[in-house]
This record gives structure tokens, C-alpha cells and sequence, in this order.
């Protein structure tokens, strides 16, 4: 494949893999229904040029590919779990998806004995507090909304309204209702809903069941980064690879569910390898450092956090997106190139 960025693998994993919009997308992000015949009147001829596109076709058999792909490897029959120690510190890791269907069983008696053992949980973000979650919402409102007067409709071609257009129709949404949102926030909202609408719950996802099992069990809370910056990830994309991003993903928008299930497959049968093609591939997540901002510079940023976390006695148990924890530039394998001996596949 070349290497380029693939917006639609990212409308699928970045609400299953990464945390902020997933979590406050109930209420945060879903913007207010109304006439659904009432569709863009900035349609005409003072919308953008289109760029040249993908048709839906393309981007359907260049997911096909990575998935024949992932599927020619497999895993132990349950989601896959690292352990790094030394004399006096046990750190345990699990990669997460951040919304699931409420009927999937995922836990498993070694996953239960790590994480009961654990003294502090450490996520990505704060996900826990009433603070971290105000800021969570604020950060993502105040970067992925237009500051500036701006309206999408009127900053889309007419090529990525009417594919915009299309995609809300099932949901009697009109497209004015995301006028706020920058393009990236549009096409992350619109996964979001459509995943939730085919049975997905954030609820569900692996954060809110660890925070709600840490709380009762008295444990600690760190994190690794914040809200902002993840946000910022995002917001500081090219406006082009934007509206690409929204143009695919609301192309590809039926099928979304059905590749978050192909996913979560391989992550539920702990095949690392899989999954690593699927969501953590420079192949199908590079060009324009979407990659890099997605995968390599967080991981690199979160290997000293963890190293240092080897300083302090007791047991820590790790829960960050899955995508972190595969493909070539892991932070399992950061932390072995390290020389570090990584307990798991």
C-alpha cells in the first residue's frame, strides 16, 4: 500500500482507539437535530473547489486488503496483556477500545488477577475526575469548533457536502447542524453516532469499566497526557486532510460498524499483529505526519513516563488505546528496544 493517510481507518479507530471524543461523545458532540429536509442552503457556486476523491469502492477494497491481511495471523483467544517489573514494581499493561457493544465479553481470570493486584491505574487521559471530564469537553469544543465565524458547510466543496449530506440522512440530521465544527470534529462526531446508533456504547468501553472497578477498589489515578493535546492532534491537521477525512469517512459511514467489529475481533483475540495492520500501520495511517502525531511521538512520549513509574515500589496497571501497544513502533517495543524484558506476545 502506499503510504499515505487512509482517513477511513481513522473513522473507525480514532473514536475506538483514541480517548476524548468517545467518552464526552454522548453529550458533547452530537449536535441538535431538526427539519431533516432542511439541508445545506450554502450549496452553489460559492463552495470550494473539490479535490479529487476516492470513490467509495477504492476505499472499501483498500480496507478488504489490510484486512485479509491481519487475518492471516492470530492470537491467544482473549486481549492481549504485557508485564514489565523489576525488584519492587510491577507495571501491567492493556490496550483498550474506548467504546464497545454492551454485550461483548472481554475480561478474562489473568486480566482480573493484574488489575486487582494493581495499587494506581494510569490512563491516557483523566477520564475519572469531574474535572478532567469538564476539561475533556471544553478542549475538544473549543478546538474542534470554528473560533472565527467560519461555517462548514460553506467551507466544504460541494463534493464533501453532498457526501456529508448523504450520510446524515438515515439519521434526519441536516448537515447546518455541524456548521460549528471544524472538519475533523464533524467526521469524528459523525462515527460517533453511527456507531452508537448500531449498539455501541461508550459506557461499555474498557476506561469507564476499569475507572468505575479502580474507584470501588480504592486505587489511585495517573495519566499521560491530556485532553488538549489530544485534541490538538486533530486540530492542527492541514484543513485538506480534514475534509478528506470527512469526505471518507462519511463515504464509508454505513460500513463503520461492521470494521470497528472487524477490529475488535482481532483485538479480542489478542492478535497483536492484526491489529497493528488494521490501526497502528505506517502504511495505511501515514503521510502528513498522521502516523507519527497518531502513534510514534505519543509513544515515544509515554516510554520515559513508564520507565520512571519502575522508580516508585508497588503494582501499576497501564490501560491505553490498543493501537498503542501494536504495530512497529509500540511502546512494547520502545520499551524492549530499550532493553527492557516485556512479559506477553
Amino acid at each position: 500500500m502506499a503510504n499515505r493517510f487512509k482517513p477511513v481507518f481513522a473513522g473507525a479507530c480514532a473514536v475506538a482507539l483514541l480517548s476524548g471524543l468517545a467518552a464526552c461523545g454522548n453529550d458533547d458532540t452530537a449536535p441538535a437535530t431538526s427539519d431533516p429536509h432542511d439541508i445545506s442552503a450554502s450549496e452553489g457556486d460559492d463552495t470550494p473547489e473539490a479535490e479529487v476523491r476516492r470513490d467509495k469502492q477504492d476505499i472499501i477494497d483498500e480496507y478488504e486488503e489490510a484486512l485479509a491481511e491481519a487475518r492471516t495471523t492470530s492470537g491467544s483467544g482473549s486481549p492481549a496483556l504485557w508485564t514489565l517489573s523489576d525488584d519492587d514494581t510491577t507495571i501491567h499493561m492493556f490496550g483498550t477500545v474506548h467504546i464497545l457493544r454492551p454485550e461483548l465479553e472481554w475480561r478474562t481470570d489473568e486480566f482480573d488477577a493484574a488489575f486487582e493486584s494493581a495499587d494506581k491505574l494510569v490512563l491516557e487521559i483523566d477520564m475519572e475526575s469531574e474535572e478532567g471530564m469538564r476539561a475533556m469537553a471544553q478542549d475538544f469544543q473549543k478546538k474542534g469548533l470554528y473560533q472565527d465565524g467560519r461555517k462548514l458547510s460553506t467551507e466544504l466543496s460541494s463534493t464533501d457536502l453532498e457526501a456529508l449530506n448523504e450520510a446524515l440522512k438515515p439519521m434526519g440530521i441536516p448537515a447546518t447542524s455541524f456548521d460549528p465544527m471544524e472538519p475533523w470534529m464533524a467526521a469524528v462526531t459523525l462515527s460517533v453516532l453511527q456507531l452508537q446508533s448500531d449498539g455501541f456504547n461508550p459506557d461499555s468501553g474498557v476506561e469507564k469499566t476499569l475507572i468505575a472497578d479502580a474507584r470501588e477498589d480504592g486505587k489511585t489515578f495517573g495519566y499521560l497526557e491530556t485532553a488538549a493535546f489530544q485534541a490538538d492532534i486533530f486540530d492542527t491537521l492541514p484543513e485538506d486532510v480534514q475534509e478528506e477525512f470527512l469526505y471518507e469517512t462519511a463515504l464509508a459511514l454505513p460500513e463503520s460498524s461492521q470494521m470497528l467489529d472487524q477490529i475488535v475481533d482481532e483485538w479480542a483475540d489478542g492478535d497483536v499483529t492484526g491489529l497493528g495492520v488494521l490501526v497502528a500501520n505506517p502504511d495505511t495511517g501515514g503521510g502528513e505526519g498522521i502516523y507519527d502525531a497518531l502513534f510514534l511521538e505519543r509513544n515515544s512520549n509515554w516510554v520515559p513516563q513508564i520507565e520512571a513509574m519502575l522508580d516508585e515500589p508497588g503494582t501499576v496497571f497501564i490501560a491505553v488505546g490498543a493501537g498503542h501497544l501494536a504495530g512497529p513502533d509500540s511502546v512494547i517495543t520502545m520499551l524492549r528496544d530499550e532493553g527492557y524484558e516485556v512479559e506477553g506476545p
